[in-house]
């Protein structure tokens, strides 16, 4: 018994330290992955809130990156080094927007024209 939450202790530590490590990294911002591009939004197919988000940045005529992290390994890296827990994820310059939000996109866009 004693060994087994010895064991429990130690991995909790590891991933406590993992975690710590990992929110000490720098993520990256839609510049990072494109030049031409101050919105990145990254995607899957099967996702509702990501077809809600595209007609938005359409319907507002915003130009944007999509990228379906379902397509690629590379694709699916990006994701995970940006922050991706869920899709949609948006970057707007060096801000991350979880989630489908339209006054978080429109809030982010104005703050970057600044």
């Amino acid at each position: 018994m004693r060994i087994g939450v010895g064991f429990l202790m130690l991995a909790l530590l590891g991933l406590s330290a993992a975690m710590l490590w990992r929110s000490g990294q720098q993520q990256l911002g839609a510049a990072d992955i494109s030049s031409e591009h101050e919105l990145v939004f990254f995607s899957a197919p099967w996702c509702g809130y990501c077809d809600r988000a595209r007609t938005w940045f359409d319907d507002q005529r915003i130009g944007y990156l999509e990228i379906d992290i379902e397509s690629s390994t590379e694709a699916h890296r990006l994701w995970r080094e940006a922050g991706g827990r869920g899709v949609p994820l948006v970057l707007v310059g060096e801000q991350r927007i979880p989630g489908y939000s339209p006054d978080a996109y429109a809030r982010a866009l104005r703050e970057a024209a600044h």
